[in-house]
Parts: structure tokens; C-alpha cells; sequence
């Protein structure tokens, strides 16, 4: 029983001692690690500092470089947001905005030059505007001049007949609103005053794409094959024209290159030697059927109708201005955004002008235009200055409106927002310097010759950027 006892003891007292070693080991868990940082750790750390300056230098290097010169402005890709006011975005754009530029590193008081350079490419990736190509001047130039013995393009010489066909995008985008409208519903309502106005004796046709099915997958087949010439050429009759537009509902996908190619069908009996031929094609998106409009477009140009091709962009984004001024340059035509219905009329209203003279000609067959191209140059040059200012004030008003509510919010501080704004005013200085020395550059090249004037500007503006 004595030993019992002591076997007894013996194992109460391990367990004591056991429970307090339990006890003190929990304890110090508890408490926080108070030793010092070894080199090894301190190391480490700044290992972890420089990999996070390396991904401010990975972000920047994916984006485009700033734009400096007037030709890196021109030929610059537009920025996603581009070609609208910040102000008029949806709230729901407006949101995605500035959530893309909150996966920016967050910037605090001491903000450094990788950090302001990062989220000034980035806020120009998003908002570069669509800078106005001076050539674009000259281009303008043939159309107001249209039947004057000093144009050598045989498209813009009168002839017997002429005739105009709108190719209308009818995708389901098309249903998308702009100013308390549906976007098809300002192109139908432009159209038919368009159709009105032409005079007597003049043609148009009407052909419409991408007006059935849904842009659902199981619908594409079907959407991309809807091209239908609604309205025949011949002259305008308001109630046919009517009919033809009321059933008209913007539906599914974008078969552009088709509806390009069966336009030229269209127009193929009247071939250039006596008609003039004058195409518009309207539409809203790109591509969307896997066709080649760029393609489809040479083949037209190169076609014996020699169409004059005016390509509107009905408030598009930049990837599809991008597409459909390779569309008009392809067909040798001119490329234009419209962005409401006002501007849509005035695309359509160089139709009417044109149609005013060949009338007037009809008339009287010694009819000849009397202008003087380097007076008409000249006019289109304070255009050119519109659309460049208004291109550098939106671009300037639109990049620090997200980088406001960010500072709001605390993503980035007063200091780096201050900082941006410097560098959106230095920007805004440098674009209209650059503006005027366009203007200036189109003044000296007015009295050349036309082909020489656009080679010669050209040559100095429409170099690409990296």
C-alpha cells in the first residue's frame, strides 16, 4: 500500500506539473511577439516593397504612352469613354468608371512620379478623345465643291442621273436611347425629312440589316442573314417610305459587310458613266456576323458605280469608330460620328446639297458651279477648330471627373488629385497650341493644288503611333 501511495504522489505531481507547463505555453501564445526583426525578416520585407514598385512599372508599361505630338493626337486610338460628356454617361458607366480606376494601387499624401504616371495613362486610355484629322478638311472640300470644273474625281462631276441608297443599321442596339429617343427612331425620323427634301428627280433606295431574330446566340444565323432592300430606288414617295420605315424594329446582330456587298448589287445598273451614285451607311456597331466590311468596302470603290461613300458612326464607341473609318477609307469615302440627331441631319444634309446643284444643272445644262476652292478650303478651317477644341475640352472635363470621386471617396488623396489636374491642365494648354499650328499648317497649303495639299498634309500629320 506504501508503494501504491507513492505511485499515487508521484503521478499527482507530474500532472500538476504538466497542467502549469500547458498553462504557461497558452499564455505566451497569447501574447504578442514582442523579440526583435532578424536581417533575415527585414529582408524580406523589402523584397516585398520592391516587388510592389515592379507591378506599378508592369501596369504603366501596358499602357499607352501619353500622346505629344499633333500627329500622335490624330492617330491615336480613341479612349472607350471617348466622344461623350462624362456628365451624360449612365450611372451604371459612370460606376464602372471609377471602379476600373479603383484597381489602381490606392495613393496616399506623398504620392511619387510611378504613381502619378499609372493612373494618368490609365485616365487617358479611357477618355482619349477621336482628335479631328485635318485632312479631313480637304475631304469636305470635294463635297461643297461638288460640279466645279477644278475637281478632277470624275464621282463629283454632274451627271444624268442621281441616285442615293442609306444603309441603315438595324441591330438591336439601334434600341438604345439618346436624348429621351430611341436611336432607330431618330434615324427613321432623319431619314424621312432627309427623303423629303431631296429634289425632284433625284433616286434614293433604303436598305436595312440585322432586323430579325435577337442578338442571342441561338438567333445569330438568322439576324445575320436579314438584309432587305425595304424601299427600291426610285423617286421619294412619302407613303411608300412611311410604310417601309414603320415596320422597321431594331433587333439583332450586325451583318455589315453583307449589307455592303448587296448595296453594290443594288447600284449596279447604275454605273458611273452616267450616274452619280451617293451611299450612306449608318450604323451604330461593328461587325458582328464574321464578315469583312473593310473588304466589302474596297470591292464597292473599285465597282463601276464609283459611289461618293459617306460613313456615319451613330454615337459609337471607339472600337467602332475605329472599324468604320477603315470601312470609309477602304471605300474612299468620309467618315463622320454622330452623336444625336442633330448631327445625323447635318451628315445627311451634304446629300441634299449636292442633289440642289445636280437639280439646278438638270435645269440648265451650262449650269457649272463657280467657287473658288481656296475660299471653300478656308471656310472649312474654322470647323476643323471646332471640333478640335471641343474634342480637347471634353478630354479635359472627363478625366477628372472619376479622379474626383476617387479623391472624395479617399482611394487617392487631395495631393495626387492636385497633381493630375496639373497635368490635364498642361494638356489642355499643349492641345491648343497644337490646334493652332493645324490651322496654321492648313492656311499655308489653301491655294495648292487639292491631290498636293492632302499628300502634303498627310505626310505631316497622319504618321502612326506607337
Amino acid at each position: 500500500m506504501k508503494i501504491r501511495g507513492h505511485v499515487f504522489i508521484m503521478i499527482l505531481l507530474l500532472s500538476c506539473f504538466l497542467l502549469t507547463a500547458c498553462s504557461e505555453k497558452k499564455e505566451s501564445d497569447s501574447q504578442p511577439d514582442t523579440k526583435e526583426e532578424d536581417p533575415l525578416t527585414q529582408l524580406e520585407d523589402e523584397d516585398v516593397v520592391k516587388n510592389e514598385t515592379a507591378t506599378i512599372e508592369e501596369l504603366i508599361a501596358e499602357l499607352p504612352r501619353p500622346t505629344i505630338t499633333a500627329a500622335e493626337f490624330i492617330n491615336a486610338v480613341p479612349g472607350r469613354f471617348s466622344g461623350k460628356r462624362y456628365d451624360d454617361l449612365s450611372s451604371e458607366e459612370q460606376t464602372e468608371i471609377v471602379n476600373i480606376l479603383k484597381e489602381l494601387p490606392q495613393v496616399g499624401d506623398q504620392p511619387t512620379e510611378q504613381e502619378m504616371e499609372l493612373y494618368w495613362r490609365k485616365s487617358l486610355s479611357l477618355f482619349h478623345e477621336d482628335y479631328p484629322n485635318p485632312a479631313d478638311a480637304l475631304d469636305d472640300v470635294n463635297i461643297e465643291a461638288f460640279g466645279s470644273p477644278e475637281i478632277e474625281d470624275e464621282r463629283y462631276q454632274f451627271k444624268e442621273q442621281l441616285n442615293v441608297e442609306i444603309i441603315l443599321d438595324a441591330s438591336g442596339s439601334m434600341g438604345n436611347v439618346i436624348d429621351g429617343k430611341t436611336m432607330m427612331d431618330i434615324a427613321k425620323e432623319s431619314i424621312n425629312e432627309f427623303a423629303a427634301s431631296l429634289p425632284e428627280g433625284t433616286n434614293m433606295a433604303l436598305r436595312i440589316y440585322g432586323h430579325e431574330g435577337t442578338g442571342a446566340n441561338k438567333d445569330k444565323e438568322l439576324s445575320c442573314k436579314s438584309n432587305e432592300l425595304i424601299y427600291e430606288m426610285q423617286s421619294f414617295d412619302q407613303n411608300l417610305l412611311n410604310q417601309a420605315l414603320n415596320g422597321v424594329k431594331p433587333a439583332g446582330w450586325t451583318p455589315l459587310a453583307n449589307a455592303i456587298e448587296l448595296a453594290k448589287n443594288d447600284l449596279s445598273q447604275y454605273d458611273s458613266e452616267s450616274n452619280t451614285n451617293i451611299v450612306y451607311l449608318v450604323s451604330d456597331g461593328i461587325e458582328t456576323c464574321n464578315g469583312d466590311p473593310v473588304a466589302k468596302a474596297k470591292e464597292l470603290a473599285e465597282s463601276a458605280i464609283q459611289p461618293i461613300v459617306n460613313v456615319i458612326g451613330f454615337d459609337l464607341d471607339a472600337k467602332g469608330q475605329q472599324q468604320m473609318k477603315e470601312v470609309a477609307e477602304a471605300a474612299k469615302g468620309i467618315y463622320n460620328n454622330a452623336r444625336n440627331q442633330e448631327e445625323l441631319k447635318q451628315e445627311l444634309q451634304k446629300a441634299k446639297m449636292i442633289a440642289e446643284k445636280w437639280q439646278a444643272w438638270k435645269k440648265d445644262a451650262t449650269y457649272t458651279v463657280q467657287m473658288n476652292r481656296n475660299d471653300q478650303f478656308l471656310k472649312n478651317i474654322p470647323s476643323f477648330n471646332i471640333e478640335w477644341s471641343e474634342a480637347n475640352g471634353n478630354e479635359d472635363m472627363n478625366i477628372l471627373q472619376p479622379l474626383r470621386a476617387l479623391r472624395d471617396e479617399g482611394h487617392i488623396s487631395k495631393a495626387a488629385f492636385q497633381l493630375l489636374s496639373d497635368k490635364s491642365s498642361e494638356r489642355f494648354s499643349k492641345a491648343i497650341e497644337l490646334g493652332k499650328q493645324i490651322e496654321l499648317d492648313l492656311r499655308n497649303i489653301a491655294d495648292q493644288n487639292l491631290e498636293t495639299a492632302k499628300e502634303e498634309i498627310n505626310k505631316k500629320y497622319d504618321s502612326n503611333i506607337e
